[in-house]
């Protein structure tokens, strides 16, 4: 009986040695080989468009204004998007959810937007496309969770006040390991402010508030944020002057390197890919433009010569 005691306690201990090693060996392989995560910031002119690609979904924010269109179909097919899993929405403007109504005449799988109803003709154009093609729609709530694959989630924060309609926009962060991205709509200082004394805001990457925007990006955000990178889509040479220069300065007095600093103006859609652990930013045109932009160029004068 003794010896068949020690004989199982011998078996059991083998078999957490091989369960221990299978897990560990599993543990490795997905750390050697981790899934690949890429959020592109889409060149839709004046106006947001972001896609987020995993190796299961495809989920846009926002799609930019309806002189964009072509533009935007254009760069989904550049990225291989033959279907958008979620469409979300962040606020009824129609540099946001202009094109809306024309994608959903494409395989859309849900929509998500913040609520807000809206007396835009492209707010009803969606409204009704969602109608006839049958696709569910949704509000996100303050405190929604979407959970994407291999680990990543999507957490929505938004304003319950609906009286400003860039303050209602939907706040999104993206996290996977390591990694994450704030996804602002067109929030102002005000709800800024909210944000980082209620949520944690601290992201790998910022893309800037209302297409970089004085009245957005204030210094105490951005630094709340502490992003590696910075993300603006702006149209060039735009009626608004985006960015501003101030939000640029509030970006390097932040800490942010210039070079990490990217805009559609300049640098046409810009993709970010991460494992989780690192990431690496890949613009369609590489343009060390924000000191030109800001006129930081070194002033010469002769004040004597030998001549």
């Amino acid at each position: 009986m003794f010896r068949l005691q020690k004989a199982l306690q011998l078996i059991e201990i083998v078999l957490l040695a091989i369960t221990f090693t299978i897990f560990a060996a599993l543990f490795f392989i997905g750390k050697v080989d981790a899934a690949e995560l890429k959020v592109t910031m889409l060149d839709v002119g004046q106006g947001d468009a972001l896609l987020i690609q995993t190796d299961d979904e495809n989920i846009l924010i926002d799609t930019g204004d309806a002189s964009a269109r072509d533009k935007l179909f254009q760069q989904l097919e550049t990225f291989n998007i033959e279907r958008i899993d979620k469409l979300i929405l962040t606020h009824p403007h129609a540099d946001h959810i202009a094109n809306a109504a024309f994608l959903l005449s494409t395989p859309v799988g849900e929509v998500y937007d913040n609520g807000q109803i809206s007396s835009s003709i492209y707010y009803r154009r969606y409204v009704k496309a969602c109608k006839e093609q049958n696709i569910p729609r949704y509000t996100l709530r303050d405190g929604d969770y979407f959970f994407l694959a291999d680990g990543a989630y999507l957490f929505s924060s938004r304003s319950q006040d609906f009286k400003n309609i860039n303050d209602s926009s939907l706040v999104l962060r993206l996290v996977y390991g390591d990694f994450s991205m704030l996804f602002t709509g067109d929030v102002s200082q005000t709800l800024e402010m909210e944000l980082f004394q209620n949520y944690t805001v601290q992201s790998t990457v910022l893309k800037a508030a209302h297409h970089g925007s004085k009245t957005s990006n204030s210094i105490d955000f951005v630094k709340a944020v502490n992003p590696k990178y910075v993300f603006i889509s702006a149209a060039a040479n735009n009626k608004f002057g985006h960015p501003h220069k101030e939000s640029l300065e509030n970006f390097i007095l932040a800490g942010v390197a210039r070079k990490n600093i990217f805009c559609t103006a300049f640098n046409g859609y810009v993709t970010i890919s991460t494992d989780g652990l690192t990431a690496t930013v890949t613009p369609q045109f590489q343009n060390n433009w924000v000191d030109d932009y800001l006129g930081y160029r070194v002033k010469t004068e002769t004040i004597w010569s030998a001549d």
